[in-house]
């Protein structure tokens, strides 16, 4: 989840959903209310820690922070590097998981249908939007903190692309760095600003967090088709924006906005890195008969 939250285009809430913890963690967040605080307030903190679902929480956001902290430069030099492996990987990924999760919706009907197609148009709209770059204020910065992580734990809303529409993705991927960089190379003189940042920026998150997965709880429980149909719909409309052969058109000469388009691999300007259909096929067919 932390690998996929770093990369605009994909979502953490899709690795969570396939791999089956989805609910879990929602309902877990949620369990983050007043009822439980006071049990934490009234000295029972075994209580506290079991009502909350501690143990899973601690887990999975333990593994999410340690990849964004390790894997940040890494995926930074794919995304610069190796950018058709990188986003090959996550739209095959991806496409699986919707041939997944639809098996999720138990009755297909008119109104799962309409769901569908709302979150395709929703995804499909959202990614049209070309970034924007601005000064960040702290206050703009806990606001992307509230927006982007609630996008990260929606499957198909990429929360790293909506930071990068709002302007704040290089900023918050530099913030992270240098967070790092201070206890690496002992370069104190830059920890209050940088951590401030990164706090405000948390702040916003947790926030956020906490508020909409009550939301999503509520959907869940009592819409469960209803909202995985229209899960499944953001995931599709997403799919344009992480293919992995892209051009990039100049949309604004003013203010020098850019538009990245879906393209046929032939039809890329450099090397598309693609392998031939009727050798896949081959492969496909040598593994089938002789497993």
């Amino acid at each position: 989840m932390g690998m996929a939250d770093l990369v605009p285009g994909v979502s953490g809430g899709t690795i969570a959903l396939i791999t089956g913890i989805y609910e879990e963690l929602i309902q877990s967040i949620a369990k983050f209310n007043v009822e439980n605080l006071k049990l934490l307030l009234n000295n029972n903190p075994k209580q506290f820690w079991v009502s909350i679902n501690g143990k899973f929480l601690v887990t999975v956001f333990s593994g999410i922070l340690s990849s964004i902290i390790f894997l940040s430069f890494f995926i930074k030099w794919l995304i610069e590097n190796q950018p058709i492996a990188i986003w090959s990987f996550f739209f095959g990924l991806l496409t699986a998981s919707i041939f997944i999760l639809k098996k999720e919706v138990l009755h297909w009907n008119t109104n799962r249908f309409l769901l569908l197609f709302a979150g395709i148009i929703l995804a499909f709209s959202l990614t049209q939007i070309s970034p924007n770059n601005q000064e960040i204020s702290l206050f703009y910065l806990f606001i992307c903190g509230m927006i982007g992580i609630i996008a990260m734990i929606l499957p198909g809303i990429s929360g790293a692309y909506l930071l990068l529409i709002l302007g704040a993705y290089t900023t918050l991927l530099t913030i992270l760095q240098d967070a790092i960089r201070i206890w690496s190379n002992f370069q104190f003189d830059a920890f209050i600003t940088t951590y401030t940042k990164l706090l405000v920026f948390c702040m916003g998150a947790i926030i956020g967090l906490r508020s909409f997965a009550s939301v999503l709880k509520w959907m869940l429980a009592k819409h469960s088709d209803k909202t995985m149909a229209l899960l499944i719909g953001l995931m599709i409309g997403a799919l344009h924006k992480i293919w992995p052969w892209q051009q990039t058109e100049l949309i604004s000469w003013e203010k020098t906005k850019t538009l990245t388009q879906a393209i046929m691999p032939q039809n890329y300007g450099g090397d598309p890195q693609h392998i031939h259909c009727n050798y896949i096929i081959y492969c496909w067919r040598f593994f089938y008969l002789n497993a």
